[in-house]
């Protein structure tokens, strides 16, 4: 499991209409189950921040500081767990408006790191209170989309991006390379969305340049050196997946248009993930995959898809399912980018969206705030 880790998502589509409520969607669900219950999904309350605030990324480098980056340079700090959002000096002053930022990852050892477009890396020794800048790309296309760090294990960090950019960090600190290798996997063109780290196994997920997912996912064994194409059936997703997470080296998630998935053994075979409740029934928009403390896992995605995976076993059934959360109305005309956890009941996402301002929600297991 990832340290901390969020990304950036492309819109994959438009809004869907006429379908049913998500209580009374999930209230039929279950009954059809033969009274399986699942847990409850948590409710979520909407977090205060600036007007016009875009967020693509939330990380909390200790329990109680946060940090949330966005487009055009947005970079906003919270002292209460995420309910409350500021404007905060990044040490690198107004230049940092020419950029969109898109993931954040920080170490319990106080280094942190943002990446944005036109190739932007920006480091912090300290715990994300300040940064500097560690590279900015010739390539002004070139957007960087994820940035993931692990506690132990090499590489430590890793950037994904598109044009089939792999950038690895050996140890916390060290330079920022490269890794060609990957393009011997004969992908083709693509964009790398989502990437996990586990000790020297890394997964990558991806979608075509058009934004369109893959059936196919990249996984090294040997920290990168060598590459294979993993296979995911087009009959269990049709549109493709774009993002994964992984509780251990192979067992993972994969997500897509109306597809989440998991595997436990490495990618030999996946079985789907049955949706309950949500807006979008049983085809959301999804995008990503979160893995949490404990291992919680969330799915996240367009027009306001976020949804925790749960273990299913009553009434004679057995497995999983993905439960959709109570969120605020506003948040069902974003388009969720990132999750993060400080434990197993107390999460952040964020999302923003092309029409209105964007917006970061945080979970209340008690209903309060």
């Amino acid at each position: 499991m990832m340290d901390a880790f969020s990304g950036s998502r492309r819109p994959l589509g438009p809004k869907r209409r006429g379908v049913l409520p998500a209580g009374i969607l999930l209230v039929l669900l279950l009954s059809s189950l033969g009274g399986c219950q699942a847990p409850a999904a948590l409710l979520w309350l909407t977090s205060y921040l600036p007007l016009g605030s875009e967020p693509a990324a939330v990380v909390c480098p200790s329990s109680s500081s946060c940090i949330a980056v966005g487009q055009g340079g947005l970079f906003l700090t919270s002292q209460n767990g995420g309910q409350t959002w500021l404007p905060a000096n990044s040490g690198l002053g107004a230049a940092l408006a020419n950029y969109n930022l898109t993931s954040a990852a920080c170490l319990p050892t106080g280094e942190c790191t943002i990446v944005g477009n036109q190739g932007l890396i920006l480091g912090s020794t300290n715990g994300g209170q300040s940064f500097s800048i560690q590279n900015v790309t010739t390539n002004g296309n070139l957007t960087f989309n994820e940035v993931v760090c692990q506690s132990s294990g090499s590489p430590a960090c890793a950037i994904v991006g598109d044009n089939n950019t792999l950038i690895l960090q050996s140890q916390p600190g060290a330079a920022w390379t490269p890794d060609l290798n990957v393009l011997q996997a004969a992908l083709g063109p693509a964009n790398f969305n989502q990437v996990v780290l586990e000790g020297s196994t890394i997964w990558i997920a991806a979608s075509t340049t058009s934004g369109t997912g893959m059936n196919a996912l990249l996984l090294s064994q040997n920290g990168g050196n060598s590459w294979s194409l993993v296979i995911v059936a087009q009959a269990l997703a049709p549109m493709g997946v774009s993002g994964i997470g992984c509780t251990g080296p192979t067992t993972c998630y994969v997500a897509g248009e109306g597809a989440l998935l998991e595997t436990t053994d490495g990618g030999a075979t996946w079985s789907p993930t049955l949706f309950l409740g949500g807006t979008a029934g049983n085809s959301p928009l999804l995008t990503g995959v979160y893995v949490g403390p404990g291992n919680t896992v969330w799915a996240y995605g367009q027009n306001g898809a976020l949804y925790e995976v749960t273990g299913l076993a009553s009434g004679g059934i057995s497995g999983e399912a993905a439960v959709a959360q109570l969120l605020p109305p506003s948040a069902a005309a974003l388009n969720f980018t990132g999750v993060t956890c400080l434990s197993a009941l107390s999460c952040l996402a964020s999302g923003n969206s092309l029409a209105i301002s964007g917006g970061i929600f945080y979970s209340s297991p008690s209903g309060g705030g």
